[in-house]
Formats: structure tokens, sequence, C-alpha cells
């Protein structure tokens, strides 16, 4: 298998808890079951590789049938630990993997094509969230390092574990890949109705 795309889905009762209150239980879960429709979507349509969901929100088996796309357990385990899990369940395994947020409204198919280009043959590319954090990383070979998505300055701290592991690591700043909806003001970058 060539690359693998996993887009983590946390269950949906927790939403965007930092949109509260701007946005309620109900809205929180309708705009991210929004986004994650989306990047789904412009993930199948890059064709760069099979597509799944690493999720065990209840949903998910509903949402990655209409999406047309894989799901892998995330063993109701914590963000980066569950997303080695996920990884960890593939079979065959994959020779790399693309970790893609689920809360990108502007990423497109061209802007995965693009990282998975910027992947070096051994090492990762970092699609660089607006605030230095990650919202896309793509690992080769899929095991060379565990993400560290959501630790402070994520983006660097990714080209550390790269360094670390003797591989190479390049960074993409675009637009598409660096809008992720965490707070109000994002919402309204990307444009998104309030009641999604």
């Amino acid at each position: 298998m060539g690359i693998q795309i996993l887009i983590p889905l946390k269950r949906l009762a927790g939403a965007k808890q930092r949109l509260h209150p701007a946005l309620g239980g109900d809205e929180r879960r309708r705009l991210m079951l929004a986004m994650v429709e989306h990047v789904a979507r412009e993930a199948v349509a890059a064709d760069v590789g099979p597509v799944a969901l690493a999720s065990c929100e209840p949903l998910a088996p509903t949402l990655a049938r209409t999406y047309r796309v894989g799901l892998v357990s995330d063993g109701e385990l914590p963000w980066n630990e569950g997303l080695d899990h996920a990884r960890g369940l593939i079979s065959p395994a994959p020779e790399a993997v693309l970790y893609l947020a689920g809360d990108l409204p502007l990423v497109s198919a061209s802007d995965v094509r693009a990282l998975v280009a910027a992947m070096p043959e051994r090492g990762i590319a970092i699609g660089r969230a607006h605030d230095g954090g990650t919202n896309a990383l793509a690992v080769r070979p899929a095991d060379v390092i565990t993400p560290a998505f959501g630790s402070a300055a994520s983006a660097l701290v990714h080209a550390r574990l790269a360094a670390t592991a003797g591989i190479q690591s390049v960074t993409l700043d675009r637009p598409g890949l660096a809008l992720d909806v965490d707070t109000p003001d994002d919402v309204l970058r990307a444009k998104l109705s309030l009641t999604a």
C-alpha cells in the first residue's frame, strides 16, 4: 500500500468546546460534521491513496459509508496515541501516512496533493497552521515518528522529531492547510455560518 490518509474524528458530543458559548452543542456538532465531510471529500478527490476516519464516534460507521471512506478505531485513546493506534491497525501496513485534521473548511484536493508531493522519500511534510501548529502531517516511513498534534508550536515540534529520527522535514504554508476552526474568529475567517 502507498499513502494512507487518516482523518481523526473524536466524539461529536464534545466537538469544538472552544466555540462555546458562541455556538451551542448542536451547532458545534453540525459544524464539525460539515467540516469532516468536506475534508473527507477533498481527501478522496486528491486520489493519492485510501482515506479512512480514525474514530470511535458512534456515528463514524455511517459517516464512513456516506463519505465512501474507510474506518479504523482510534481505541478511544488521546489524540496522538489514537492516531498511532489507528495506523497500526491498517493492513497491509502503509508505506506512508497522511494525518489530516477534520476541521479544515478551506482545504482542497490540490492542498492534499501538494503535501504528498512535498513529502521526502524518508521524512515528513508539515501542513502548518496559522498559529504555528500542525493541521496536516505526511510521514514516510509511516511509523518513523509519533505525531505531536496539540503541542504548542507543533510544526516546530514535528520538525524536531524528524531531526531526532534522522529524517528530513519540509513545511508547507498554504491557506487551505493553515486555517483550522477552534475559535469564533476562525469561524469568521472561514466565512462559515455560525449556525452551520
